[in-house]
């Protein structure tokens, strides 16, 4: 049987961070993925020359991911993209209100609306977030901007900001939280794509001593019954592993089904994952250089030609994604949902087939685990890292406890969970 300090389950950013920084601090540390290759849904593709994402990502400058990233020397290029665009409702185009001026004049809402909307932009950065963590956000956005057309926009930025669609159910606070990070530092598209972050963070991970093994599908993992306690991974193929801490960087379901803890289960039976419904084309030119970014209004469409801004295709090609953000109460349908993005596609690329190269559709890709609800109190309501039923056992993930959302929350997790177990595990060794 082997042995380490620490077993990780699951071999995406969060997993790896994890494991870096845990061996940085010279513990033992084996990092097993189920996939063929490492980073989950940060992977990146390439197919005739084209890079793409599992989806449409982008890097928050100001967030959580991006200090500990740096924290681990992770190097990487990119760029942000420009602060204009296309918003659409009821198919006609207008200029998107990015800017106080833009809303000012803007066709979508009349100047009830417009007022409404520049108060709210104005005062974003006082709101006391704290205590808006479990008022939906569709309780507060009819009190905050009562003129249905300005709702209607706000909540268009909401969709791109959160990558969610869910006004009833998320936590009014940390989408305002979002909006912040939002509009202040931004996000930047990166060269390469997001596989270049998998990349950085695996190189660091192996430097410093961890053992990665892909195609290490987990079965189930137990107590172990030996003197200085611990658990006992089993794997679908090879011998088990002990291990003095374990830590699953996994989502919710996957997590519980590794375990067996009431704590996980609960948490696990808690979660609202957001999901949305991608087309990503490859073209060999873009038909319209006036339409790289666009968003419905009415509907939760998106569009963005992300090689505009970064190297992720040939030189004068093009690479543009598509999104619907699905909403979680309703069943997915995804011929519905591709014929709607192509549609889409027809209205802001018209052309876009006759120098098509390659298409790419997912239709359900996960973009968060678990949207952070007002039932669960917003963001200070989720679990982790610590599994309380489970000692010695961590979770690490978009859905447990950690700062903003997305890659912010998964990477926050992530350097909370390794500064927990290096503390235990020192106290451990003493005693």
């Amino acid at each position: 049987m082997d042995a380490c300090d620490v077993v990780v389950v699951g071999g995406g950013l969060g997993g790896l961070v994890t494991a870096a920084q845990l061996a940085r601090q010279g513990l033992g540390v084996m990092l097993l993925e189920r996939a063929s290759e490492l980073g989950g849904r940060a992977t990146t593709h390439e197919q005739d020359g084209y890079l793409f994402n599992e989806g449409a990502h982008a890097l928050y400058r100001g967030g959580a991911a991006v200090r500990v990233l740096r924290a681990l020397g992770v190097r990487w290029t990119g760029r942000q993209p420009p602060a204009s665009g296309l918003a659409v409702l009821a198919d006609r185009t207008h200029t998107m209100p990015v800017t106080l001026g833009r809303l000012l004049r803007t066709g979508l809402t009349g100047w009830a609306g417009k007022l409404q909307g520049a108060q709210v932009m104005a005062r974003l950065a006082s709101i006391d977030t704290a205590a808006l963590a479990a008022v939906p956000w569709s309780e507060w956005a009819a009190r905050a901007v009562p003129d249905a057309a300005m709702r209607a926009v706000l909540e268009m930025f909401v969709r791109v900001a959160t990558y969610a669609n869910a006004p009833a159910v998320a936590s009014a606070g940390a989408t305002l939280e979002q909006l912040r990070l939002a509009q202040g530092p931004g996000v930047e598209y990166l060269d390469g794509g997001w596989g270049t972050l998998v990349a950085g963070v695996a190189q660091v991970a192996e430097t410093a001593g961890v053992r990665l093994q892909t195609g290490a599908r987990v079965a189930c993992a137990v107590p172990d019954g030996g003197e200085a306690g611990g658990w006992r991974v089993t794997l679908h193929e090879g011998p088990p592993v002990r291990c003095r801490a374990l830590v699953l960087a996994t989502g919710p379901a996957t997590a519980r089904s590794i375990v067996p803890s009431a704590d996980l289960a609960a948490w696990a039976g808690r979660c609202v994952p957001a999901k949305a419904a991608c087309l990503d084309v490859a073209l060999t030119a873009l038909p319209d250089p006036r339409a790289t970014f666009a968003l419905g209004v009415d509907r939760p469409l998106y569009l963005s030609v992300h090689s505009q801004t970064a190297r992720i295709a040939p030189e004068g090609a093009a690479l543009v994604s598509t999104m619907k953000y699905l909403d979680p109460g309703q069943p997915p349908e995804p011929a519905r949902d591709l014929a709607e993005l192509e549609a889409w596609l027809d209205r802001l690329q018209p052309g876009w087939r006759e120098r098509l190269v390659v298409r790419r559709f997912l239709p359900a890709m996960v973009a968060s685990s678990a949207i952070v609800t007002a039932s669960g109190a917003g963001a200070g309501g989720r679990p982790g890292p610590r599994v309380p039923d489970a000692p010695g056992v961590f979770v690490v993930g978009d859905w447990v406890a950690g700062e903003g959302m997305l890659l912010d929350a998964s990477l926050a997790s992530a350097d909370r969970a390794a500064a927990e177990i290096a503390g235990q595990l020192a106290v451990a060794r003493v005693a």
